[in-house]
């Protein structure tokens, strides 16, 4: 028995809204532009449940529908990007939670003692040259702030109605390393911001910060996802994608957009080894290559990082278990772009002091030596 056309149609209708409905978040909560949360149509949505969902006021329906120009509610279109003023979304404060802590670095200027602690809203973290901090957002966002930086949490909201997290971090000095929504739930805003730049993420891997040569410009890299980068006063726009970069001047003038270098192929390493080198094929282009120990395969809770110019290194001895060798290309522009990854087993023991005791080096951790 053949189905009519119109039936067909109709069922097709009903597949693909299905198929909108269940799809990548990305297809609702876009992140944000300037003032404004932008949020993308999905079947079955209307003005009022929307108002009244990251509002808490169903009457704000009416200024929404001004602002976005739309004249019949009912005609909104599927992927229609909405815009609704951040002055009308109802937040309530959010924190942030120290999930990583390597050295000695400081929040608002005293020194952190161990993992736990929460980051509020304007609180300021330092690191040093051998220390960095990952924080672990309430959307399970994570943001590390490596060797030699001091960060701001400047905003840190949670939209009331939604979960989604408001987040803006400027960076005095150095840089920041995020991985935004992982879950895929969708942005509300979440903003890297330099004295010359503004990183505005859209769902991304990335990094972005403060270029420490005579430039005195801010550059950001995108791994994965899209981010609208622009200078300090938001006159121009740059979208960047995925695998691209972009730099600016003192001035926060952008040098167009990068493409980000392949990562190398790194050699096998004999986990039980005694020789702890690390070898991998040179990248055309690259300048330099940069390397990290971490505790998770993302790079996020570092344990060791250097940059350096050949293909080879010795890597040190930092902790028990499982260890994670991430490698970075570096182009000209010093900005990296993915990683390689290796997964090695590193086997320590304690030193000990004259009287037997473990040396401690802060943190609850101790000075450890490779056991073979």
């Amino acid at each position: 028995m053949s189905i009519p056309r119109a039936i067909q149609a109709y069922l097709l209708a009903l597949l693909m809204a299905g198929m909108l409905v269940s799809g990548p978040a990305f297809g609702q909560a876009t992140g944000a532009r300037g003032d404004y949360f932008t949020y993308r149509f999905l079947p079955g949505d209307i003005l009022l449940t929307l108002s009244q969902r990251f509002t808490q006021n169903q009457e704000n329906w009416k200024t929404i529908r001004q602002i976005n120009g739309i004249a019949d509610q009912y005609k909104i279109p599927v992927g229609f990007e909405l815009k609704i003023p951040f002055s009308l979304i109802d937040e309530v404060p959010a924190s942030a939670t120290i999930s990583h802590l390597r050295g000695q670095a400081f929040l608002n200027g005293s020194p952190i003692a161990q993992t736990g602690g929460q980051v509020n809203e304007g609180s300021v973290i330092t690191t040093g040259a051998n220390s960095n901090v990952t924080l672990t957002l309430p959307d399970n966002s994570k943001v590390l702030v490596p060797v030699n930086s001091t960060v701001t949490a400047k905003r840190l909201q949670r939209f009331s109605g939604t979960g989604y997290i408001d987040a803006i971090f400027t960076i005095d000095r150095g840089e920041v390393q995020s991985h935004v929504n992982p879950g895929g739930e969708g942005v509300g805003r979440f903003e890297i911001r330099t004295p010359v730049s503004v990183t505005g993420v859209r769902g991304t891997i990335l990094r972005a910060g403060t270029r420490q040569d005579q430039s005195q410009g801010a550059y950001s890299t995108i791994i994965k996802g899209q981010a609208d980068f622009s200078p300090a006063d938001g006159v121009s726009l740059t979208r960047l994608g995925s695998n691209q970069g972009a730099v600016t001047d003192g001035a926060g003038t952008p040098s167009g957009t990068h493409a980000l270098l392949a990562p190398p192929v790194l050699h096998p390493m004999d986990a039980q080894s005694q020789n702890r080198q690390l070898r991998f094929d040179p990248v055309p282009g690259a300048v330099a290559y940069e390397l990290v120990l971490a505790e998770d395969s993302e790079g996020y809770d570092v344990l060791w990082s250097q940059r350096i110019t050949g293909t080879t290194a010795t890597l040190p001895a930092v902790r028990n278990g499982t260890v994670y060798v991430l490698v970075r290309s570096v182009d000209q522009q010093m900005l990296a772009g993915s990683h390689a990854m290796l997964q090695i087993e590193q086997t320590m023991n304690t030193i000990n002091d004259g009287q037997g005791s473990p040396v401690g080096v802060g943190n609850g951790s101790y000075l450890l030596q490779s056991a073979f």
